[in-house]
């Protein structure tokens, strides 16, 4: 983890994520700054620095308890060194591989009461690790927002103050978990299919582990645990002003590369809008906004209806980051 990653070089005319500035996160379990209040927010780089590395030790610290990973079915990441060939090796859980970078504007809309909500950040600072356990690849991920915007009813409220948190940590930094996972069409027969050849790898961000289930019955995963809250405050947020609603359920995020067993040190994430889910899957009916994966747990395959609700109505999360691996190219594989 002491190689620089290379320096990209960049074609006329192209576009990359905005710089990141450093900010002053705001004290933990605390409400934003009321309106008319001073706030001073430039604070040395190397403090944030220092913030979000020590959030990261304490993240990959837990990695060498699990369990090493196996040939269960996955999917798995690999990893080899940079124009290495062959399959290199699973990423074991007290090695994990390191990255860092950034991203673009990431944006939440959604519903409150009768109110349209929109939020975004222009930019996001991603670090974070890989590795597998038992039964496919892990990713956990610290992100640190830039400061959030509102568009409320479909007017901007700048004078909105809007953060996200979670409890005991500092505001507009997230710690997520997420899984490899198999994109699924509903049916039995990609459902049990081995190997899995006609499906693209994902990876699912959830609040909590996913749990085998008796009888493996399809399992609703929008509303099944809190990622974090948001915090409002001010006359302008309307409904919202000193509401703490809670973002919940689960995230898809689409790999880039996308393709199994396709080399890269290079590692973009994109979460995109929920599509319309069909009106059955596996004899059960569904409706509303959603994904459909499914994930290895225990002996087998646990199919899953995966999305992101904002006090629990469906919401839509559309961004990308862009990282780096600090030192080998990583890969997915189906096993």
């Amino acid at each position: 983890m002491v190689l620089a990653p290379p320096r990209e070089r960049r074609h006329k005319g192209s576009e990359g994520p905005p710089r990141i500035k450093a900010i002053r996160p705001d004290p933990p379990n605390e409400a934003p700054a009321q309106p008319g209040q001073k706030e001073d927010i430039a604070v040395p780089i190397s403090r944030i620095r220092a913030l979000v590395l020590g959030l990261l030790a304490v993240m990959l610290a837990g990695l060498v308890m699990a369990g090493a990973a196996s040939a269960n079915p996955g999917p798995f990441w690999h990893h080899r060194p940079p124009e290495g060939s062959g399959e290199g090796a699973k990423i074991e859980p007290n090695a994990p591989e390191s990255f860092e970078g950034e991203g673009g504007q990431q944006t939440l809309t959604s519903m409150f009461k009768t109110l349209s909500v929109e939020l975004k950040s222009p930019a996001v600072q991603v670090k974070g690790a890989i590795f597998n356990n038992a039964h496919q690849g892990q990713i956990k991920l610290i992100l640190f927002y830039q400061p959030i915007t509102a568009t409320l009813g479909g007017k901007p409220a700048p004078n909105c103050k809007v953060t996200v948190g979670q409890q005991g940590q500092f505001s507009n930094i997230l710690q997520i978990k997420g899984h490899l996972a198999w994109k699924w069409n509903g049916t039995e027969k990609q459902l049990n299919e081995q190997p899995q050849n006609e499906q693209k790898p994902d990876i699912v961000f959830t609040g909590v582990e996913p749990q085998e289930q008796n009888g493996r019955p399809l399992t609703d995963l929008r509303a099944s645990s809190v990622f974090a809250e948001f915090f409002f405050s001010g006359t302008e947020c309307g409904l919202l002003n000193g509401a703490k609603p809670k973002i919940a359920g689960s995230e898809v995020g689409i790999p880039n590369p996308s393709q199994i067993e396709e080399w890269s040190k290079k590692l973009e994430v994109r979460t995109i809008g929920s599509g319309q889910l069909p009106a059955e899957v596996l004899g059960k009916k569904v409706e509303g906004l959603g994904f459909l994966q499914h994930i290895w747990v225990g002996e087998g395959y646990q199919p899953l209806i995966t999305g992101l609700t904002f006090e629990g109505v469906a919401s839509n999360l559309i961004g990308q980051t862009r990282t780096t691996a600090r030192q080998q190219e990583i890969a997915v594989f189906g096993s």
